[in-house]
């Protein structure tokens, strides 16, 4: 416990430097953080259902905890088991379990920004502004950060074949889109990323796209949360899977529209060795008369967002023809 409260306040109070070092000082402190909190875990209950089978994820509980390390008391009367378990449970929704989540997101934005592109597989399914709740869709994945380049063609769900091209400076600055299914004969069009064609069928432009940016959406959003002295609770449930790769699942869940108008609640799986964002769902807040005594039920009727990446490739390098129109393997010229 003193080791954990040592490295709690440097991560607070220090100022740390800027290149390697501080890449090395993130990586000690996601290392102390996680040994320490873990190391008093017990076989957690799951975080969150999934929703597919390619992706499932853990059960969704409710964050009915505010803890406090300073809730414990004096423990009398409890056995060494009971003592445990609520020094994990205090542990684990502390404003300590926040600091190890952004410390590992920022350890993790650090290593993807030095990997210049990878193939993952994506998976989205969002809620648009009229309400409707879109299909789930699988879509193959290549990106490159530099030009942002980016090549999706669907899977599963929605319109399966489809293929759109990005590359920044290319084309007009718009993404080249080939439909699939009956549509497939149509001739390549180019479509404006953040226009209204674009955005009728999406949260967020294509360019948002990718890990790297959905490592920072999240930080943005928690390193507020840090700043924030009350109206938002969080919580870290330990050893969960997210496409059967060990990960960490981050809780956060704010008390009314006014602390947070979009985002009600929202779950992060970080992958444990890649200290990446692999999976997000988010949350918004219910419409006047939904009923929301289940929790279960609540999080089904008011899905807002869900990313989620699988067979992550960071190791297998790209080359410009994976982005170029005329790839024979792409239908674009067709």
């Amino acid at each position: 416990m003193k080791h954990l409260h040592t490295v709690w306040r440097l991560r607070r109070y220090v100022r740390l430097p800027l290149g390697e070092a501080r890449f090395n000082l993130l990586a000690a402190l996601v290392c102390l953080l996680a040994c320490g909190m873990l190391g008093l875990s017990f076989h957690t209950k799951p975080a969150d259902a999934g929703l597919s089978a390619s992706s499932r994820g853990p059960k969704t509980t409710g964050l009915s905890v505010r803890g406090n390390l300073a809730d414990l008391g004096s423990g009398a009367g409890l056995t060494q088991d009971e003592l445990r378990k609520r020094v994990q449970g205090a542990m684990q929704t502390s404003r300590m379990a926040l600091e190890l989540h952004v410390a590992m997101l920022e350890l993790g934005r650090r290593r993807m920004e030095a990997i210049p592109d990878y193939e993952a597989v994506m998976v989205r399914q969002e809620r648009l502004d009229g309400g409707s709740l879109l299909d789930l869709q699988t879509m193959e994945l290549k990106l490159r950060h530099t030009p942002l380049s980016i090549y999706m063609k669907w899977a599963e769900g929605g319109d399966v074949g489809r293929e759109l091209l990005f590359v920044d400076g290319q084309n007009d600055n718009r993404m080249l889109v080939k439909l699939g299914g009956g549509k497939k004969l149509l001739p390549t069009v180019k479509v404006d990323p953040e226009g209204i064609l674009a955005m009728g069928e999406a949260r967020h432009p294509v360019t948002s796209a990718g890990i790297l940016q959905l490592c920072d959406k999240i930080l943005a959003f928690r390193r507020r949360d840090l700043a924030s002295s009350s109206g938002v609770r969080w919580q870290l449930v330990p050893d969960q899977k997210f496409d059967n790769r060990p990960c960490h699942c981050f809780i956060a869940e704010y008390d009314s529209p006014q602390v947070e108008p979009v985002y009600r609640k929202s779950l992060v799986y970080v992958d444990q060795e890649f200290s990446l964002p692999v999976c997000l769902k988010a949350y918004g807040w219910p419409m006047e008369g939904m009923p929301n005594d289940d929790q279960n039920q609540l999080d089904e009727s008011t899905l807002l967002e869900y990313y989620g990446y699988t067979q992550i490739r960071l190791e297998h390098r790209l080359t410009d023809t994976d982005f170029d129109k005329g790839n024979a393997n792409y239908k674009f010229r067709r």
